[in-house]
């Protein structure tokens, strides 16, 4: 299973648990199984960090409500990404991050917390949030329409979140 697969499963499965909707056994046995594989390293222990990050290298759409900019990905784990090559972003701004890959395309709600200058761009650090979505099977083309039902989804799960 691919890096983004595993951190997409966590964060479902971890969101299953901020919802209190539960897990099934197999399911508890799953989560344990990806902390185990994010758990952090010894330099992640010094840095304080809950899970470890990976190097990688992909690229993601980045949608906020004044861009919509193409980045490259250089970190990845199951708390959040960096990435390069972004617009200015305050931190505590909430984005969309879209990795789509083939007919998937893997949607991850995200908040800035950190920012940094990179000279002609910006290397910006997200910490995931909530829920994350697969769409499957959605070409190209109709993925504009697909993303405005997730604004509508992403906007009713933060009202759940507030009233709980």
């Amino acid at each position: 299973m691919a890096l983004l697969d595993l951190v997409f499963r966590y964060r479902t499965l971890l969101g299953k648990c901020e919802l209190a909707i539960g897990l099934s056994f197999d399911e508890i046995d799953e989560m344990c199984g990806l902390e185990a594989i994010f758990s952090p390293d010894e330099r992640g222990r010094r840095q304080r960090r809950r899970y470890r990050r990976s190097p990688v290298a992909m690229s993601a759409l980045l949608r906020g409500e004044e861009f919509n900019d193409h980045v490259k990905v250089t970190q990845l784990g199951a708390g959040g990404l960096e990435c390069r090559g972004a617009p200015y972003v305050e931190e505590g701004t909430r984005v969309e991050i879209v990795f789509d890959i083939g007919a998937h395309s893997y949607r991850f709600s995200a908040r800035a917390v950190s920012l940094r200058d990179d000279g002609a761009d910006y290397r910006v650090g997200f910490v995931f949030e909530g829920i994350p979505v697969l769409v499957q099977g959605v070409a190209p083309g109709l993925r504009s329409s697909v993303l405005s039902s997730n604004k509508l989804m992403a906007s009713i799960y933060q009202q759940l979140s507030a009233a709980a």
